[in-house]
């Protein structure tokens, strides 16, 4: 397995023009989207989590916490990365932070095509279909339980 390690950076870090390159090559430049590198990074209780391996960011996710409640979101590995842990890495960091932060709701919209992978770290599905985003890629709702 691939040494990863996970890091929470703050919104300034210059990390995150690594961040905008991944999020464009992992969640749109797929779909024929043109970069767009407003993500709406500083809203107010947001987290930024990121993969290093080597010198390299090779995944990121968000965590944003509004009152008892935490959003994950742009969950993203580095395509030549994919299958080497990161992806469970970050999710794993990602619910330790929420229980950290003592939130009481986990949320996420995952694309159906990853339910799977969400499925099998404990998240449960919670809404059916539907389209999102700029993609319009079908998602659903997912929670994961808290103890």
């Amino acid at each position: 397995m691939t040494d990863i390690l996970l890091v929470w950076i703050e919104t300034s870090d210059p990390r995150m023009l690594e961040v905008n390159e991944l999020r464009h090559v992992a969640l749109f430049e797929p779909f024929g989207i043109p970069r767009c590198d407003t993500w709406n990074d500083d809203i107010p209780g947001v987290h930024h989590l990121i993969a290093v391996v080597g010198e390299r960011v090779v995944g990121y996710s968000c965590l944003i916490v509004d009152d008892d409640e935490g959003q994950v979101r742009q969950v993203c590995v580095a395509p030549r990365q994919r299958g080497a842990g990161i992806g469970r890495a970050l999710m794993s960091e990602v619910v330790d932070e929420a229980a950290r932060l003592g939130l009481g709701t986990v949320w996420l919209n995952a694309r159906v095509s990853a339910e799977d992978f969400y499925r099998r770290l404990g998240w449960v599905t919670t809404s059916g279909e539907f389209p999102f985003g700029r993609t319009g890629v079908p998602h659903v709702r997912m929670e994961y339980p808290q103890d």
